[in-house]
């Protein structure tokens, strides 16, 4: 049988609270049964994005808490967490920020891989990535639910479920190790470090105030890194204005080194333990791990629910590659192309090869049926 991708639409029929996507997504989860995914008194990450400095168009606390809401029920006890994307006691902060506290979710909020990033346990990936440190609060647990903030991405290009897993699962380095094993492997396959080119450079200085780490300095104007603090995420590239950085990967073995991260995460799982929810609501041109908030791309498409990531990403996709670009957004002005979402043409690379990759490692399926709640 084909998995079954729920798609609760983001119109109100009326100004009844019901009618909303509050109100809707609250009444799915109701009738949904979530017990079927997650064991009894369980412990359960609830695996999420916490954002950034800057970048508060992340999936808003009112849905989380719906689904914290939803797991008590089951009853199972949820933490909501993500492993560490700048230092971990900044990164409550940042959430903290957010309006990711206990207090308005009803959950804890912590560090999967500890508060210093390096509390982890190594898993096999795959012939490409070889062993790599998954964070020990999602390694340890017995269920998942993933909160995905469908949104563009430096290399790969969707945002979505498989892409939350897999970097957002591992952390940056293992206890003891470097990023060799931690999440910096998928950008650096190629090459130990970034490439720089002095003669587009502008000494703009973005790339060394964008580094999540402060490995980054112009000494007499030279770009320089600190090799052994630097976590390779790829964030300099990103926004150089001219395109003096570049990381050493191609879109392709990025793509294979995704898939096999999201394998690593998965395998500590039993089948049927993981329930994927992506929120296709401003839907933001870069990462949520940037320090800036931008208009969305298009309008909200509401919330998908499944549990096959790869089904979850496609029929993410198949929405995407239907919906007219926002005026004023970065997508402002694409041509529509048959077979490319928008994320796919604003970043010039196809997405469908993070789905393919995916599917070829066993993950899900990309063949799916699509159940409209309106």
């Amino acid at each position: 049988m084909k998995p079954k991708v729920y798609q609760i639409t983001a119109q109100s029929r009326s100004f009844v609270y019901d009618s909303g996507l509050m109100g809707k997504f609250e009444r799915f989860l109701e009738r949904f049964d979530v017990r079927r995914y997650i064991p009894e008194d369980e412990l359960v990450p609830v695996k999420m994005h916490l954002g950034n400095n800057g970048a508060f168009k992340t999936i808003r606390p009112q849905f989380v808490k719906k689904v914290v809401d939803a797991l008590k029920k089951v009853p199972a006890k949820p933490f909501v967490t993500d492993s560490v994307r700048v230092p971990g006691y900044e990164y409550l902060e940042i959430a903290q920020e957010a309006g990711y506290t206990h207090l308005t979710l009803g959950a804890p909020v912590i560090m999967a891989d500890g508060i210093f990033g390096n509390d982890t346990i190594k898993v096999y990936a795959g012939e490409t990535l070889g062993e790599m440190a998954i964070a020990s609060a999602i390694h340890d647990a017995k269920a998942m639910v993933v909160l995905s903030h469908v949104k563009g991405h430096i290399q790969a290009v969707l945002g979505g479920a498989i892409k939350n897993i897999s970097m957002g699962g591992i952390s940056a380095a293992p206890r003891g190790g470097d990023w060799h094993q931690g999440r910096g492997k998928m950008h650096f396959l190629m090459g130990e470090i970034m490439q720089w080119d002095e003669t587009k450079c502008t000494l703009c200085l973005d790339c060394m105030n964008v580094c999540p780490v402060d490995a980054i300095s112009f000494p007499d104007e030279v770009y320089a890194v600190n090799k052994d603090a630097c976590w390779r995420c790829g964030r300099c590239a990103r926004v150089c204005p001219v395109e003096a950085i570049t990381v050493p990967i191609s879109h392709e073995v990025f793509m294979k080194a995704v898939a096999e991260g999201a394998n690593a995460v998965l395998k500590t799982f039993e089948p049927g333990r993981v329930l994927y929810i992506n929120f296709l609501l401003e839907m933001q041109p870069e990462c949520d791990c940037m320090p800036i908030a931008d208009p969305p791309v298009a309008q909200d498409q509401g919330i998908l629910i499944c549990d096959d990531p790869v089904a979850i990403d496609m029929a993410t996709l198949d929405i995407l590659s239907k919906v007219s670009p926002l005026p004023d957004s970065r997508a402002s002005g694409l041509i529509p192309k048959e077979g490319w979402d928008i994320l796919s043409l604003l970043h010039k690379k196809d997405a469908r090869l993070q789905i393919t990759q995916a599917e070829r490692l066993g993950l899900g399926s990309s063949q799916y049926e699509l159940e409209i709640v309106s």
